[in-house]
């Protein structure tokens, strides 16, 4: 393999061929990495002082063939992109040049003399696009593409007709480049010379010595991004004077270059994506391979590169030794600790060790201080793990971590952050940790499973062990048959037992011996060489004091131990500022929803009226629009939110929030702020500001805009629960079938009701439902408040949803469904004793009676209708809303009527307190909340023919806000 640094244009330049071969993905760049190379190469043509724009690598190899051509042909193994999308740009202009226009570049020579080189249309084909030597033969062109993009270039480079299949990437973005040439702002010298400043990595293999298969696969097909690090370095230094470049890349760049070698190459990028996790947390990439733009959007905003990349460097150190403590980090006590952190695999907290670590080295904290910090957050990811809590939020709250803490009381301030914690983001308190330890299926997470016995087995030793020599051992052996000592042991529940306790902290241990102790009776794994009273662990001490080894010493082994655990993975100890702020939020009152008034409150009457233009205009914008008032802003959705706005009464205004890429939205006007890496409370990254007297049609466009993209979204998702299930893994798909023969087979009368995301099964009611995701199902049941339904071995994969006496868990194999079947069992016969204890409450309904249902509800609409003409109307799936307009109470909704078939019935709400309405059925309730209206709110359900009682209520809240006289 040789490599060389190369002008783009002088590598194109002499009779060369360049085959894209079969096993190469088809030209791909879409408009963005367009518009980057375009922006990229005129900035360098503009700027003088920038000799060279590094472009990447191109990778090749001769083709190994006899030619009677003196064409050199050479295979493209990696380069395919930039010189395809180069070619294009050349083709392009020389198009855009024509038979007689040219570009005239000048240049001073050292004795002052001026020279001219004119570029033409025929230069440029000749030089970089043909090989005019080969015109008619098969040399002819440069570059051969492969499948339908090599015919669609050759046609264009020979002016003639396209192919009847085109390659839609070529003609798009050579019209991409042919539109920019066209730009009367842009000065076709700047262009050349932009070109003549790209440089790539000439990267030539050698027959017989390089596997250009190989290369291509190490470089393509495993997702290694090569080019981040490369991209970072040339846009860090080559706009650097030499002696510049040469002390920064010697001093600093190469080092921590040195630090990476030899490791995964995506190393460098999650350590730059760590490391603007803490520089700048809200431009953090998802992705590695968006570090490199990132990065520069950060080195952009920064003068002094050397100071940067000092900084880079020095921040490589510490990552450095987070990454691999046992070859880097010289401090034993605190390796020992890192290596512990490190054994979780949990890189989410890499960020904050980075911190942590910058502030140990830096004398912000001593070394005490630094190994009490990563015990806790050992404890905390350990902790999280064993009760089940998935990573979700992690990302974001690692990097913000370090600006929890105080300095100056830097492991107390740690602890009062962890605990201030809850739901998903929380610090598992003790007894839910014992409990989860004790009971959860441990040995299938083999990782967690070895480093928990490990960490056992070395609490305060001082000559701690390795697991070296040492596996896991199932103290009642794993086998199917078990021995007939074993059997009678453990008596006439031997296969639940072991079927229950298999796998559990209790029955789990660590031996040299495994092979040898096998599947032998207790007794003698007990007392043969190499057994439990001849081990030197510790683990393995009240093991060879023992009998027997049956359920109750499981249970009581799996206690001892988890609450041995409770001290090695030490819990929190907040400070008593941080439990009296617990207390605090534990007695506010529980979150009420605001409605749409409560936004108006103090809004000025042509605000008011801006807003329900903007409103109605919104809510018309497509049938399946709905409102959604919430605390700080009012939604507007279908499905999703594709527009919010808050009503700011104060500046008079409404901020409008539109929920697309701010790049993806069409506006003449300019008005449009990008927010995309700015705060706010909206969805989306165009914000609005409306004013009284603005076009409201013109924002309506915009929003229309912003529907039609997340309507887009959506449609090109899975588009029914079907295809969701028919896109999961072949194992799930199987644990779906059985899971739904067993629910299907508990009674005759369940029923499955399926919609978009979500099956539900039901006999009266619902009592299991069930949703597909990209590898798993997620599964909910009525298992009472307190998931008294849910076996307690399998508590700690269950979780409590907003919906009262609704769990939920996630399910992906056979063992998650049997473990899972006792909470589906327990939901249908709850729900099954409660219908018959209350008859009533599910009646069957025929067609007769849907008519009936029918007919009441239109009754009570035009009841409705006629004692309050002047009240707006709006009908939604959800059902007829009624709502005043007027100055007073402007676009409040008074009333809600909603026709429920499945529930037979039809369900009546008005924005009348509960106490204040007269109800002599008795039948009314408080109705906890409404997106519209307030929690306490009266509402009654009325069957069919019961007309009467809806009418009585809907007179009293018509004379309420309408008036005694209008009603």
């Amino acid at each position: 393999m040789k490599a060389k640094e190369s002008k783009l244009l002088k590598f194109l330049q002499g009779e060369k061929q360049f085959h894209v071969p079969i096993y190469q993905r088809t030209y791909s760049w879409l408009r963005p990495q367009c518009e980057q190379y375009w922006h990229d190469l005129l900035t360098a043509g503009r700027d003088a002082t920038v000799e060279a724009h590094f472009l990447g690598a191109v990778v090749y190899i001769g083709r190994g063939i006899h030619q009677v051509s003196d064409v050199s042909q050479y295979l493209v193994i990696d380069g395919q992109q930039r010189l395809t999308t180069t070619s294009l740009l050349l083709l392009a202009l020389a198009r855009h040049l024509g038979p007689s226009g040219e570009i005239v570049l000048t240049s001073e020579a050292d004795d002052g003399s001026v020279s001219e080189t004119r570029i033409t249309a025929a230069r440029i084909r000749e030089n970089h696009l043909i090989n005019r030597h080969e015109d008619g033969g098969d040399g002819f062109y440069k570059l051969l593409l492969t499948q339908s993009d090599r015919e669609t270039l050759r046609r264009l480079l020979d002016g003639g007709p396209l192919p009847d299949t085109t390659s839609p990437r070529v003609l798009e973005n050579l019209r991409f480049f042919e539109e920019r040439l066209g730009d009367e702002d842009v000065d076709l010298r700047d262009v050349y010379r932009g070109l003549q400043k790209l440089v790539i990595v000439d990267v030539a293999l050698e027959q017989g010595k390089d596997n250009p298969q190989l290369i291509f696969e190490s470089m393509n097909s495993t997702g290694l991004d090569l080019t981040q690090a490369d991209l970072i370095r040339n846009f860090v230094l080559m706009g650097l004077e030499p002696k510049a470049q040469t002390k920064l890349y010697t001093g600093y760049w190469k080092p921590m270059e040195d630090r990476f070698a030899g490791r995964d190459p995506q190393d460098f990028d999650r350590f730059v994506r760590d490391y603007l996790s803490l520089r700048v947390p809200t431009n953090t990439p998802a992705r590695l391979d968006q570090v490199y733009a990132a990065f520069k959007r950060y080195a952009l905003g920064h003068k002094d590169t050397g100071a940067l990349v000092q900084d880079l460097a020095e921040m490589s150190r510490y990552y450095a030794a987070i990454l691999d403590p046992a070859a880097v980090e010289k401090d034993a006590d605190v390796r020992r600790a890192l290596l512990d952190v490190a054994a979780l695999k949990l890189e989410v907290a890499f960020p904050f060790l980075l911190q942590v670590y910058a502030d140990w080295q830096q004398g912000v904290i001593g070394k005490p201080e630094f190994l009490q910090v990563l015990r806790l957050t050992e404890s905390y990811l350990f902790r999280r793990s064993i009760c089940g809590i998935n990573s979700q939020g992690l990302n974001k709250l690692f990097p913000d971590l370090p600006r929890r803490i105080d300095p100056t009381d830097y492991v107390q301030s740690l602890q009062d952050a962890l605990f201030d914690l809850k739901t998903y983001l929380r610090f598992p308190r003790d007894g839910e940790f014992r409990e989860a330890l004790a009971h959860r299926d441990l040995y299938q997470v083999k990782r967690l499973c070895g480093y928990a016995l490990l960490k056992l087995e070395n609490f305060e030793h001082k000559e701690p062990i390795s697991l070296g020599g040492l596996t896991i051992e199932h103290v009642l052996p794993q086998t199917e048959n078990l021995a007939p000592e074993w059997q009678a042991m453990l008596g006439p529940d031997a296969e639940r037992i072991q079927s229950r306790y298999l796998h559990t902290l209790g029955n789990l241990t660590l031996t040299g011996y495994n092979s040898e102790l096998s599947a032998r009776p207790f007794a003698e794994k007990r007392d043969m060489k190499g057994g439990f009273k001849d081990s030197h662990l510790r683990l393995n001490a009240d093991l060879a004091k023992l009998d027997e080894w049956n359920e109750a010493q499981i249970q009581a082994r799996a206690e001892r131990l988890a609450a041995l655990a409770v001290r090695v993975w030490q819990p929190l100890e907040p400070s008593e500022e941080a439990r009296a702020r617990a207390d605090e939020k534990g007695r506010k009152p529980p979150k009420v929803e605001r409605s749409v008034e409560d936004h108006l409150q103090g809004a000025s009457t042509e605000l008011r009226e801006l807003f329900e233009d903007v409103r109605e205009g919104l809510l018309n914008l497509h049938e399946d629009a709905v409102e959604h008032p919430l605390a700080v802003y009012i939604g507007y959705k279908v499905g999703t939110n594709f527009c919010d706005l808050t009503v700011q009464a104060g500046a008079n205004n409404l901020r409008c929030w539109l929920n697309l890429p701010y790049g993806s939205l069409v506006d003449a006007t300019g008005r449009v702020r990008d927010v995309s890496q700015i705060g706010h409370h909206g969805n989306g990254d165009a914000e609005v500001i409306l004013r009284p007297g603005d076009d409201v049609e013109w924002f309506l466009g915009l929003a229309g805009q912003a529907l039609a993209y997340q309507v887009a979204r959506h449609q090109s998702a899975p588009s029914s629960v079907q295809q969701r299930l028919e896109q999961l893994p072949a194992p799930v798909r199987e644990v779906f079938s059985e899971l739904e023969r067993r629910v299907l087979a508990l009674a005759p009368d369940v029923t499955v009701k399926r919609n978009k995301w979500y099956l539900s099964y039901r006999q009266h009611r619902a009592f299991f439902e069930l949703k597909p995701l990209v590898d798993s199902l997620t599964v909910w049941a009525y298992v009472d408040e307190d998931g008294a339904g849910i076996p307690e071995a399998d508590r700690p994969s269950w979780e409590p949803t907003k919906w009262p006496k609704w769990w939920r868990r996630r399910l992906r194999t056979a063992v998650d469904l049997n473990a899972t079947w006792p909470a589906v069992q327990f939901a249908f016969e709850t729900l099954a004793q409660q219908a018959l204890e209350s008859p009533k409450s599910v009646r069957p309904r025929d067609a007769g009676e849907q008519t009936g249902l029918r007919a009441t509800y239109a009754a009570l609409v035009q009841a409705v209708e006629a004692l309050g003409p002047s009240l707006a109307k709006k009908v939604t799936n959800k059902g007829t809303f009624f709502y005043v307009k007027g100055a007073e109470g402007y676009g409040q909704h008074i009333i809600r009527i909603h026709l429920h078939s499945p529930r037979g019935l039809v369900e009546v709400l008005v924005a009348l307190p509960f106490s204040e309405v007269d109800d002599p059925s008795g039948r009314g309730y408080a109705r906890e909340q409404h997106t519209s209206m307030k929690r306490g709110h009266f509402s009654i359900d009325l069957h069919s023919g019961e007309e009467a009682l809806g009418l009585h209520v809907l007179r009293q809240v018509c004379e309420h806000h309408v008036g005694a006289g209008r009603a």
